[in-house]
């Protein structure tokens, strides 16, 4: 009975260190599948995004575009700034497809490099740690 015990509390153990993320990066982009509709859904990102200091640039049944000044706070962000012509800006762009278990979420996140100029360059931020975040992030508002 006190094998059964250790056996069944080292099981629990092993099952609570496990991570439920799906991993994160530029080719396998943050998603979730909630059961909100896409109109909840949205305003719930916006909703959460907006305390970071995003704001709604595009908006429609199938996608929402939020942006904000980028904060140049790593190694990457501060080189590709550099060359910036303009303030870097920080784009999420969210996609909406209806499932059958219910609104299905992917998103993008780039750094919008010389924003509104002709030269204007993504530079992907999904394969930095910021993509895990965004995950997180989504899942909370699932």
């Amino acid at each position: 009975m006190k094998k059964l015990f250790v056996l069944l509390a080292a099981t629990m153990l092993l099952a609570a260190c496990q991570t439920t993320s799906i991993p994160v990066s530029s080719k396998q982009p943050p998603r979730v599948v909630t059961q909100k509709s896409v109109g909840e859904t949205q305003k719930a990102l916006i909703n959460e995004f907006k305390d970071m200091g995003f704001k709604v640039v595009r908006r429609s049944s199938k996608s929402l575009v939020l942006e904000q000044i980028l904060t140049p706070n790593s190694t990457e962000r501060k080189q590709h700034a550099s060359y910036s012509d303009g303030t870097p800006r920080s784009q999420i762009r969210f996609t909406f497809s209806k499932v059958q278990e219910g609104t299905k979420v992917t998103a993008k996140f780039d750094m919008l490099v010389n924003p509104g100029k002709a030269n204007q360059e993504r530079v992907t931020l999904l394969d930095s740690p910021d993509g895990a975040r965004l995950q997180r992030v989504l899942e909370g508002v699932k």
